[in-house]
């Protein structure tokens, strides 16, 4: 008997060890991984814009494989961030609940400026917003980010009324669409001319900022860059 309670003890103590082997090396894994990823310093400022866009497109790869980085720095961040920011790209999107830009593209703190409504559409605010984005804390890009199975563009594709405020971001969605065959299509169009619209303010002009857009599939979470 007390040679089967010692021959337990000693799996138990081997499987113990196992267990914290396996997570050891994770960990390794994953500061290894943080190591080797392309990731934008917080302090960093970029002024190349294709280094730019490569931080979002390795960012959004990192999270269609499940390999985002660790956020074990957040109190690093915040330190770093604290007398200023130095966003690489400012991000023009959906408030749809299923796209979080810095989630969708594995961005940290003070990393990308985010500029949020119902169809991402473009006016005085998203313009103004812009501006102050490119021209003050010289982000190099400019990105509009639609989605598959967007409600606004299917609202405006579909037609009806809605309550003042809604039919306002319908109306202005409407206008970009027309000729559209389907909502996909509707989606992409509405994209094209929002990045259009912006490529032709004064200011984004002026500085040249490189201007794009992208379309994020909720189902795969994959960003396909359409510039």
């Amino acid at each position: 008997m007390k040679r089967i309670i010692a021959l337990i003890s000693l799996l138990a103590i081997s499987l113990s060890v196992a267990a914290c082997s396996s997570t050891a090396d994770n960990s390794s894994d994953s500061n290894e991984q943080n190591e080797t990823a392309n990731i934008h310093n917080p302090g960093e400022t970029v002024s190349d814009w294709q280094t730019a866009l490569q931080y979002l497109k390795d960012g959004n790869q990192r999270y269609v494989d499940n390999q985002t980085i660790a956020r074990d720095t957040n109190t690093e961040d915040r330190e770093a961030l604290k007398d200023g920011q130095h966003p690489f790209a400012v991000i023009i999107t959906c408030s749809d609940s299923r796209i979080s830009p810095e989630i969708c593209l594995d961005q940290k703190l003070g990393d990308i400026f985010v500029i949020r409504n119902a169809g991402n559409i473009t006016d005085a605010t998203t313009l103004g917003s812009i501006e102050y984005a490119v021209e003050h804390l010289n982000a190099p890009l400019v990105v509009v980010v639609g989605h598959s199975s967007c409600g606004a563009v299917t609202a405006a594709f579909n037609g009806g009324e809605y309550p003042s405020n809604l039919q306002s971001i319908v109306n202005t969605i409407s206008d970009s669409i027309i000729g559209s065959n389907d909502v996909d299509e509707a989606i992409h169009e509405n994209i094209t001319s929002v990045a259009e619209k912006i490529k032709e303010d004064t200011v984004v002009e002026e500085l040249e900022t490189k201007v794009i857009g992208a379309y994020y599939d909720i189902v795969s979470g994959e960003i396909s860059w359409l510039d």
